[in-house]
C-alpha cells in the first residue's frame, strides 16, 4: 500500500468532513423556535414556501434565497425579475449530446425559452434539474419551430 497524498493527509487532519452536505436541513433544525413560513397564521407567512421542503430539508441546486421555495415560485420570481428576450434552439439529430448543458446555460442567462428540435427524447440528466426553472419546448421538426415562431410574432 502507498502513502496517502500530502493534500489528502492535510484534509484529514483538518477534521473537515470528506463529503460536505449541500443545501439545508428541515426548517425546525435550521431555524429553531422560528414560526414556519408556510403557516397562514404565522407573521412571516409566504405562500412560496413548500411544506414538504420545510419538513425534509432542501438539497436542490438553487440560490440560497430560493431555499424551501416551490419550483413554481422560483420560476415566477425569475419571470418577475425579467428574462432576457433571446431564445435558444438546439437540434437533436441523432443523440442529445450537450443539450443539457445548453439548457443549463440558457437558465444561467435567463433566456426566454429553449427549443429542442428533433424526434428524439433528450436526457434531462445533463441539465441538472435547471429545466424546471426554464421554459423548454420540444418541436418535432425545424418546420414546426419556424411555424411556431411566425405565429408568435403576429
Amino acid at each position: 500500500m502507498h502513502e496517502p497524498n500530502p493534500i489528502t493527509l492535510a484534509a484529514k487532519a483538518s477534521d473537515e468532513p470528506e463529503f460536505r452536505l449541500i443545501g439545508v436541513g428541515p426548517w425546525k433544525e435550521e431555524h429553531p423556535g422560528e414560526p414556519r413560513p408556510d403557516n397562514p397564521e404565522s407573521p412571516n407567512y409566504d405562500a412560496r414556501f413548500s411544506t414538504e421542503l420545510l419538513d425534509e430539508g432542501d438539497q436542490r441546486n438553487v440560490l440560497d434565497r430560493y431555499r424551501y421555495w416551490k419550483v413554481e415560485a422560483i420560476k415566477a420570481d425569475l419571470d418577475s425579475k425579467g428574462r432576457h428576450e433571446f431564445e435558444v434552439a438546439v437540434e437533436n439529430w441523432t443523440h442529445d449530446f450537450n443539450i443539457g448543458s445548453m439548457v443549463r446555460t440558457a437558465n444561467a442567462f435567463t433566456a426566454k425559452k429553449v427549443y429542442i428540435v428533433g424526434p428524439h427524447k433528450w436526457n434531462r440528466k445533463g441539465s441538472l434539474m435547471t429545466e424546471l426553472y426554464q421554459y423548454v419546448e420540444c418541436c418535432p421538426t425545424i418546420e414546426t419551430l419556424v411555424t411556431n415562431w411566425r405565429e408568435n410574432m403576429l
